[in-house]
């Protein structure tokens, strides 16, 4: 039997996500001319025209295994952000060794190539976690960015290491703990969202409570807790979509569909979220980064 998909919706989502990686490829390409400090302008031109913006590219880690995301929100931020690393290091190459082209964001799982700014001769190959989330107009809003830290560094130095030996096994785990996190977003519950996020965790995703449009920065479990109850709060979620995924045996990223009902009464809305969770050493998520689309 013919694979009969209306052609219209096919192009319609060729189409979205072809824009969306675009917007990001020429973001990056761009970095890479910023080792001439004179293309510094045209770097900070791959941005939207307008904010809200998100950008975290450099985390923070605590002697102790905690974790920082801190976030910057302005052009103005973001351009001297830009100034600084490229005044120090040059960036070569980014390969996506995996990627999910999404309508409104490119998600990549990459090396990274790149070296001091005096020693070409030295290149340096790291592994990094990447989305560049994009609107409808021209240029991406956000770069979020995670380098790779060995999972046994991740969370308290008397933790349990709880990664399995077998490679299949390991990434298996990493799964489940996703498919629980998931089902805890569908049952409301904030306990269960909390069970499997460790308590040094750091967030930087997008403020569903305060409804900014931009990130939230969010730092040990009280401050999670709190952000879930309030959200818990004003909306009920009605059902969450998995819409994609992939993932290793040290993070997972996917994009999902939430509906929600305001408990105020208004109606029934919807919104995508997209996100990758880091896990620590015991299992539990360390680091979730991500953005997420209007309610609507």
């Amino acid at each position: 039997m013919a694979i009969d998909i209306d052609p219209a919706k096919l192009e319609a989502v060729a189409a979205a996500s072809a824009e969306a990686y675009e917007k990001a490829i020429t973001h990056v390409q761009e970095e890479i001319k910023a080792r001439d400090p004179e293309n510094l302008g045209a770097l900070v031109a791959t941005l939207a025209d307008e904010g809200p913006y998100a950008y975290t590219i450099l985390p923070q880690l605590g002697a102790d295994g905690s974790v920082r995301l801190p976030l910057l929100l302005t052009k103005a931020e973001i351009t001297e952000a830009y100034a600084f690393i490229r005044g120090l290091s040059d960036l070569h190459e980014v390969i996506g060794l995996t990627e999910v082209r999404g309508s409104w964001y490119l998600f990549q799982h990459n090396m990274t190539r790149g070296s001091r700014k005096d020693d070409h001769e030295n290149i340096n190959n790291r592994e990094t976690l990447s989305l560049f989330p994009s609107g409808a107009g021209p240029g991406i809003t956000g770069e979020l960015v995670w380098l790779r830290v060995p999972r046994g560094q991740l969370g308290a130095p008397d933790d349990p290491d709880t990664k399995p030996e077998d490679p299949l096994l390991a990434r298996h785990a990493v799964h489940e703990q996703h498919q629980r996190h998931l089902e805890s977003l569908r049952t409301n519950d904030v306990d269960a969202v909390l069970a499997g996020m460790h308590d040094l965790a750091a967030s930087a995703v997008r403020d569903y409570v305060a409804g900014t449009g931009t990130l939230v920065e969010l730092v040990g479990k009280d401050a999670h807790r709190a952000w879930y109850e309030a959200f818990f709060d004003r909306y009920e979620v009605l059902s969450v979509q998995p819409l994609c995924q992939t993932l290793d045996d040290w993070y997972v990223f996917s994009e999902q569909r939430l509906t929600v009902a305001p408990r105020d009464g208004s109606g029934t809305l919807a919104f995508h979220t997209a996100e990758f969770h880091v896990v620590a050493r015991d299992g539990r998520v360390i680091a979730r980064v991500g953005h997420g689309t209007e309610p609507a």
